[in-house]
């Protein structure tokens, strides 16, 4: 049996920390950040990738362009459903998902996406609600996408997801 030694006797070593490069990471980052400029002007489609809904003050990332950017940055959505209500009778259709994005095998974002049939924009279709389900719930999953690619590519500064954002 292996004795355990009194606090007051154990010896703690230390290593010693890394000294983190600074330099490298300015580097890097100033890197990205042209990257994306060119990219931004190069390969983004206004009105298809991106577009700026009315009384906002910048472009809002579209489903498109999340897409380019996560092929951009070798980026692999997966989507786990988080929580969902499927009620005919009232009617209520409520998802929420979480998007994870992963580079080689690691976990590089995750973001939340939620979208109902209480909605404005929903409320007021002309279709049955019934109609929009599979669109509510392909909703939820494409705001936690744009939502994790934002988050993960830097991308903030040029564009938003929510008009309360702008």
């Amino acid at each position: 049996m292996k004795q355990i030694q009194p606090i007051e006797e154990r010896t703690i070593v230390s290593k010693p920390l890394a000294t983190p490069n600074y330099q490298g990471a300015l580097d890097r980052t100033a890197e990205h950040y042209q990257l994306m400029i060119k990219f931004v002007k190069q390969q983004m489609i206004e009105n298809i990738d991106y577009g700026t809904i009315p009384g906002t003050k910048k472009p809002t990332l579209f489903k498109a362009g999340a897409e380019k950017l996560c092929r951009l940055f070798n980026l692999r959505p997966t989507f786990e459903i988080v929580d969902s209500i499927v009620n005919f009778e009232k009617p209520l259709f409520h998802y929420h998902y979480r998007c994870s994005l992963y580079r080689c095998g690691e976990l590089v974002a995750n973001a939340d996406g939620v979208c109902n049939s209480y909605e404005a924009r929903y409320k007021k279709q002309q279709y049955k609600t019934f109609d929009l389900v599979n669109t509510i719930c392909k909703m939820s999953q494409k705001r936690a996408l744009v939502a994790s690619v934002l988050a993960s590519c830097g991308a903030s500064e040029f564009f938003t997801q929510d008009l309360e954002n702008n």
